[in-house]
């Protein structure tokens, strides 16, 4: 009895007050709160000094990116307030069941220990043991006594137990209902930046919707500019494959193999990978949809793959074989895989603008606008390697083309990285 009693009075005497979090409730603040650190520093790429058309275009370009992005947030802040609706109904729900089995083992606990008290006083507990009719019963009836008590007490501590696990629901129910509560306020925080970016896109477009034929006409020479350098860069690839075909040809011939002879007007057969290539090519095609950001500090992604149209401005396009992304000052490009550096040549219209091309066994990365390089045609290079600065351009904005290719086949970059 003695050691029952204490057990009861920490029970209903004792406060518990847990501030366990919530995992799912943590889990997406870490998450929203790395889209929210994205989102602030990609903020301070937006700003440009220069007023002129060229200007004005990086700038909603720089802007609509930005605004895709807050878009996105918000929808995810309206997805984790959902989440947190359903959590929330799914706390009260084991809330309520876990107070209805606690009054039930309080009831249960309360009547045995009230029994216990008229029938378990000295003077009983030594009239039912020397009432036993054998010494043995006399045994059985002192090891009974003693695990009843032990058997009150371990219900005692059981009952606390679950005490324990309310009062941690209670908690976890506030706790969450505040998490909800501060989604709200954040995400009326937030529609209001998206209001406002939008208001100043709209500006943007109304501005340049007067100089639309002039800018449609200066679209069109970039693209025409963007063309033929894709056509060297694919002339370069294929002047490589010759020359790898060519290499191997002879190394047939020397080893006494025989080759159709180009000679004979028969194509030459095809390039065969080695074995480092193949390793190479296997290991880059396992990591799509993984490789690194291929520039340095906070970006924004100012023109997709494939076709992209001025935002607001009717039938002005362009078509993109890579990904235009726009960093800091100072940023760098990075090379995305292990590799080797298989080509640099000079921009041929923007004098001091360099490209890279390193390959990755069948593929190939190029990465355009650089200056200050530090690689050179041959070198080995390691993934996340800077490779060199980011050229700034007239606005003063740091803008690369990123490319994939596959052989001269270009590859849509945001396959193969998550930006």
């Amino acid at each position: 009895m003695k050691r029952i009693f204490p057990t009861l009075l920490v029970l209903w005497l004792s406060v518990f007050a847990y501030g366990q979090s919530n995992p799912k409730v943590k889990e997406m603040e870490v998450q929203r709160n790395l889209i929210e650190q994205q989102i602030s520093e990609s903020k301070r790429l937006l700003s440009t000094t220069q007023k002129n058309v060229e200007g004005q275009l990086a700038q909603l370009s720089a802007l609509s990116a930005q605004i895709k992005k807050q878009k996105a947030y918000i929808e995810r802040i309206d997805a984790d307030v959902k989440a947190l609706d359903r959590e929330l109904t799914n706390i009260e729900e084991q809330l309520k069941t876990l107070q209805i089995e606690l009054e039930r083992r309080r009831q249960h606990y309360a009547y045995a220990l009230q029994k216990m008290v008229h029938k378990n006083t000295f003077e009983n507990r030594l009239m039912f043991i020397f009432s036993a009719e054998s010494f043995n019963q006399m045994i059985r009836r002192m090891r009974y006594l003693r695990e009843y008590s032990t058997f009150q007490q371990k219900q005692g501590e059981l009952l606390l137990s679950q005490q324990k696990e309310l009062d941690q629901k209670r908690n976890e129910l506030e706790q969450t209902r505040e998490a909800k509560k501060g989604l709200l306020a954040k995400r009326l925080e937030e529609k209001k930046e998206l209001d406002h970016q939008e208001a100043e896109q709209r500006k943007i477009v109304n501005n340049l919707k007067k100089q639309q034929k002039d800018i449609r006409s200066q679209i069109a020479k970039q693209q025409r500019e963007r063309e033929k350098l894709n056509q060297q860069i694919e002339k370069i690839i294929e002047a490589e494959i010759a020359a790898q075909r060519e290499e191997q040809r002879k190394k047939e011939t020397k080893s006494g193999g025989t080759t159709t002879s180009t000679k004979s007007g028969n194509p030459m057969p095809a390039y065969k990978e080695n074995a480092a290539d193949k390793k190479l090519t296997g290991s880059f095609e396992s990591n799509k949809g993984r490789l690194p950001i291929p520039i340095s500090g906070p970006y924004l992604m100012t023109s997709h793959y494939g076709v992209n149209y001025v935002e607001g401005l009717k039938n002005v396009k362009f078509n993109n074989q890579g990904v235009d992304i726009r960093g800091q000052a100072n940023c760098h490009a990075r090379a995305v895989f292990d590799g080797t550096v298989s080509f640099i040549f000079e921009h041929p219209q923007i004098q001091g603008s360099y490209i890279v091309m390193i390959r990755h066994g069948q593929y190939i990365s190029a990465y355009f606008n650089l200056v200050s390089l530090k690689v050179k045609k041959g070198d080995k290079v390691s993934i996340n390697e800077p490779i060199g600065l980011v050229r700034p351009d007239a606005s003063g904005n740091y803008t690369m083309q990123f490319q994939l290719r596959k052989g001269t086949e270009s590859l849509n970059p945001e396959l193969w990285i998550p930006f």
